[in-house]
């Protein structure tokens, strides 16, 4: 009888490795990873994992911070609140609403012979730098009962003027910033306004999170 797979943590919350890693099977990440990774297994990096790597893996699941190109021999799955700074080569790749990316996605034909087989003839992604952004995110939520406030409306002032909208789980986001302060104001129907400033100081992502009143 064939065994099936186990989920191993490797990395469990607060914790620091750097390096190379192979592994057999399914491995979650939620600590934070630099180096690079190379696995005929499944790599799941969960909502606190944060990985610094280039990632050559059979299955890949994003729920937390990778910032390093992925290529995955059948699927990549980026799930909210999920953020991808890097690009992604595999057969099939799905990306969630409500998630940051920032890259480019190459889709090929699934090996054969153990061979992978880019459209194009194009060379593999794994030697390119990982790209990096600046961008605000954030969820906004009801003050008293903690729920996420759908339709909020979410206005960035700094450089220019930005508006977006929270999606159903109150998540919001705003990218390619530009260096300097920001000054954030979220109104939502039945609530009152919140508003707060961000000082952006280098690239990367900041988060920010509102609780808004009811009026």
């Amino acid at each position: 009888m064939k065994k099936k797979n186990k989920v191993i943590t490797f990395l469990g919350q607060d914790t620091e490795f750097e390096g190379r890693l192979n592994f057999r099977g399914t491995i979650r990440i939620d600590g934070h990873f630099r180096g690079e990774i190379r696995s005929g297994g499944n790599l799941i990096v969960g909502e606190d994992g944060i990985i610094e790597a280039n990632m050559h893996v059979e299955h890949m699941v994003v729920k937390g911070e990778v910032h390093g190109n992925i290529i995955a021999e059948k699927r990549v799955d980026v799930l909210s609140p999920g953020k991808v700074f890097g690009n992604i080569e595999a057969p099939s790749v799905v990306i969630d609403e409500g998630v940051i990316f920032e890259g480019k996605t190459r889709m090929y034909r699934a090996r054969d012979n153990d061979k992978s087989v880019s459209l194009g003839g194009q060379e593999a992604l794994e030697q390119e730098p990982p790209p990096r952004i600046t961008a605000i995110y954030g969820i906004v939520r009801d003050q008293e009962t903690g729920d996420p406030i759908r339709n909020a409306e979410v206005v960035c002032k700094g450089a220019n003027e930005l508006k977006t909208k929270t999606n159903a789980s109150g998540y919001y986001e705003q990218i390619n910033l530009r260096e300097g302060k920001w000054s954030l104001v979220v109104r939502a129907k039945g609530y009152k306004k919140a508003k707060t400033k961000v000082l952006i100081t280098g690239k990367g992502t900041h988060e920010q999170n509102f609780q808004l009143a009811p009026k």
